[in-house]
């Protein structure tokens, strides 16, 4: 059986409290397409919130697809309509198809 790629899934978050903080949560793991990628990235997300505490640090959290879900909050809203899967093309590095924008403060 040939091995599925690897996808990486790209969520636009924003603070709860604060919604001027904004950013993107990136998820990654194995999926026969773009629309299965997303799927395993929300169930991973689910997964990691029903357990009542952040899955931070070493506290990965695996859904039965072997999709991660690290530094998951709830005080942060995933906008899961607006989120992109691609194949991850160069697994040494996370490239999203999506445009950064610095506030002046940041740059």
């Amino acid at each position: 059986m040939a091995s599925k790629p690897y996808f990486q899934v790209c969520v636009p978050t924003t603070h709860r409290g604060q919604p001027g903080r904004y950013g993107l949560h990136i998820f990654t793991g194995p999926a026969s397409s773009s629309e299965e990628a997303l799927r395993y990235a929300r169930e991973a997300c689910d997964t990691a919130l029903a357990a009542q505490r952040p899955a931070t640090g070493d506290g990965v959290l695996d859904s039965p697809a072997r999709w991660r879900a690290r530094g998951v909050c709830p005080e942060w809203v995933m906008d899961w309509e607006a989120a992109t899967a691609d194949v991850w093309q160069n697994e040494s590095s996370l490239e999203c198809p999506w445009p950064f924008v610095l506030t002046p403060a940041e740059s």
